[in-house]
């Protein structure tokens, strides 16, 4: 059955455009080899050695644009059945703006700007529905048979969305609805503290993957070494109690200064995902993210052995995401970002390179100094401030065809602007009569220029 009861939501336009024609995109495609810098202390020169050739049908993918287009791809590149586990946390009906607040100092004063992260602002009940619905078709089509969904949302469209989830799913098809307890404070006073989220899971059919995930009993429950319900004894089983539908033990990031901090607003917990990510996929299993923030669910896969799919139209959610992999030092993965036909460019700001120069070398390696000598953006708020404020980090492709491949990346240990990045480092290279190479610079704004350079090597 469709639907329990045959209940449904209706609304006018509904079943137009499902499956759309292909957009008028064009695409922007590189491939990441994460190999981190945190500092410059590399005197004898970072060894950089030509990356490796990938399958990129293999390779893990970072999508940047409208997820409706990414989905479409997907299918148009046969990705239909292929997608073991599905978790998204769209936007929630809330009309509101999420900004990401960031601390920088300016002449021994700290101050704070807002950087906007992603609008939840639909124009009505009628078109949050409707994209969510569109999107919702297109992800049963792309799970497995052994596949399942984990639906994020609160308060304001749960009940929206589960009745859409009965109908695309099957109501006989839902498996938990998860509810997700945590902390934190409230300024409210008219009503009791909104402190749960939903989690509404189904799966593709009757055969989804299911791993139960278990908890360390209490002391009392260890003590008696058995447990007691309605007067019947069970036996304690070795792995732990058997976890509930509602989590309590996850809390919310709240720390400003927690490591797993990465200043996005929404980000959800590693904890949480590791544990959807353990309950309902094996190692080797591909899982996807179609509203991926800043990107824990990548990171979790990235951990556990998983293939990724991440999808955000957010370029500071990309850039979170990415910088995250980077420190995690992920495995090699592909960005592609979408870009529509008539999408201006905002203006990009102003990045200057010092002089390559090639310091020293040998029959087979040379050593070659590079860096960056200026940044500066049109959004930063100060005048003559110290620039490296203004930068997140900074890539380098030592074999620039016009395609930037990112081969090193100079980043900070964590998320904090007023910490020291390098601008200049030492890199050895295979010996070469001519370099050809490239750096890429991201800021504090989501903005990134690319500088390419060309220099004579080595005779």
């Amino acid at each position: 059955m469709e639907s329990l009861s045959g209940v449904r939501l209706v609304w006018e336009g509904k079943e137009n455009e499902l499956i759309e024609r292909p957009l008028e995109y064009g695409s922007r495609v590189e491939v990441v080899y994460p190999h981190p810098l945190f500092q410059s202390n590399n005197l004898f020169g970072e060894r950089l050695d030509n990356p490796p050739q990938l399958e990129p049908a293999l390779l893990n993918r970072i999508y940047q644009g409208d997820n409706l287009a990414v989905l479409n791809l997907l299918l148009q590149q046969g990705f239909a059945g292929k997608i073991d586990l599905i978790y998204i946390d769209p936007p929630y009906l809330s009309n509101s703006n999420y900004n990401s607040r960031i601390s920088v100092e300016h002449q021994g004063q700290k101050y704070f700007i807002e950087r906007l992260a992603f609008k939840d602002r639909d124009e009505d009940l009628v078109s949050y529905l409707q994209q969510i619905y569109k999107r919702l078709k297109i992800m049963k089509m792309l799970l497995s048979e052994q596949g399942s969904i984990f639906v994020h949302l609160d308060w304001h469209s749960s009940h929206y969305v589960k009745i859409l989830l009965d109908e695309i799913f099957s109501s006989d098809n839902f498996i938990n609805e998860i509810i997700w307890c945590y902390g934190g404070g409230s300024g409210t006073r008219r009503h009791f503290h909104r402190k749960h989220d939903q989690i509404l899971w189904y799966g593709k059919g009757k055969d989804y993957t299911f791993n139960p995930q278990y908890r360390p009993y209490t002391e009392g429950t260890l003590q008696r070494g058995l447990t007691r319900v309605k007067g019947k004894k069970y036996t304690l089983h070795k792995e732990g109690a058997l976890l509930q539908d509602w989590w309590v033990d996850i809390n919310k990031i709240l720390s400003p200064t927690a490591r797993e901090n990465l200043k996005f607003p929404t980000q959800k917990p590693l904890a949480l995902l590791k544990r959807i990510i353990a309950s309902a996929s094996n190692p080797g299993d591909l899982v996807a993210d179609f509203y991926a923030g800043s990107g824990t669910t990548a990171e979790a896969c990235e951990e556990m052995n998983r293939s990724w799919i991440s999808c955000d139209c957010s370029k500071l959610a990309i850039q979170s995401s990415r910088y995250r992999l980077l420190r995690k030092k992920a495995r090699p993965f592909q960005i592609t970002e979408l870009i529509e036909e008539d999408n201006e460019e905002q203006k990009p700001g102003i990045l200057e390179l010092i002089v390559p120069e090639v310091c020293s070398y040998d029959e087979k390696q040379a050593m070659v100094k590079l860096g960056i000598s200026r940044y500066d953006s049109p959004l930063f708020p100060f005048e003559n401030r110290n620039f490296v404020s203004c930068l997140d980090f900074w890539e380098l492709d030592c074999n620039y065809d016009g395609c930037f491949s990112s081969q090193l990346q100079v980043i900070r240990e964590k998320p904090d602007y007023n910490l020291p990045l390098p601008l200049q480092l030492s890199v050895l290279l295979p010996k070469q009569e001519e370099y050809s190479m490239a750096i890429k610079s991201y800021d504090i704004f989501g903005d990134s220029i690319i500088k390419s350079f060309t220099f004579p090597g080595c005779q």
